[in-house]
């Protein structure tokens, strides 16, 4: 039987731990000094959409090995009802199955919830401090309520500048390694024969892709 997970290429091949991730240097770093310490704060995540707010806090409580729920603030998490008794009951348990020191409840899109839910999870940030964390994520920071915004460490996913052309580079590096994957199933190539590997990909690009390369205003060619 194939696992949601394996039938969803997006979830199959999102990156599993922070190193995966391609983020700027001093945000990794930050979640990188969250893992070295073992646990941490309830959290806000803010960004424009796409950016890894939602990979970087599943990839995040991965690596700590802490159970976790998902609610989606634009789906049920506009409910409060809904909200008040799946959190609770997670909260409110102790895990049987983890030796981390809490459980995780990530908010997905947490500023599309209304303000009352809002208010009850922060409520819950302190009713639930010592069993379980909240991380938050977001587009816009100024629909989070100031209660709730107030009782988290805020993480900027901004990025702008040559940092941004950088990671613009990384990532179409990531998506160009996985279509190589990609038709090298469907071609049932032998991937164990020849093995390929990030560090490859700008040859590939020179190859095989010059055109594609240069769209890149010649930025790739500084990983080479």
């Amino acid at each position: 039987m194939i696992m949601r997970d394996e039938f969803l290429w997006v979830e199959k091949y999102r990156p599993k731990t922070i190193e995966e991730c391609i983020l700027p240097t001093n945000i990794k770093k930050t979640f990188q000094d969250f893992l070295h310490k073992g646990e941490i704060p309830n959290m806000l995540l803010a960004g424009p959409a796409g950016c890894g707010k939602t990979t970087v806090a599943k990839a995040l409580c991965n690596e700590l090995g802490v159970d976790v729920y998902v609610i989606n603030g634009s789906d049920e998490g506009r409910f409060l009802d809904t909200v008040r008794n799946t959190a609770k009951n997670f909260a409110s348990t102790v895990s049987l199955a983890s030796t981390a020191k809490h459980k995780v409840i990530i908010i997905d899109e947490a500023d599309n919830t209304t303000n009352d839910v809002q208010l009850l999870l922060r409520a819950f940030t302190e009713e639930f401090s010592g069993n379980c964390r909240f991380i938050f994520t977001c587009n816009y920071k100024n629909k989070i309520v100031e209660p709730l915004h107030s009782r988290c460490a805020v993480v900027e996913f901004g990025i702008k500048g040559k940092e941004k052309q950088q990671i613009d580079v990384a990532s179409s590096c990531g998506y160009f390694y996985y279509l190589i994957k990609f038709v090298s199933i469907v071609s049932h190539c032998d991937a164990s024969q020849q093995p390929f590997t990030r560090p490859k990909i700008p040859h590939v690009f020179h190859e095989f892709a010059p055109c594609f390369l240069a769209s890149f205003d010649r930025k790739i060619t500084a990983l080479i």
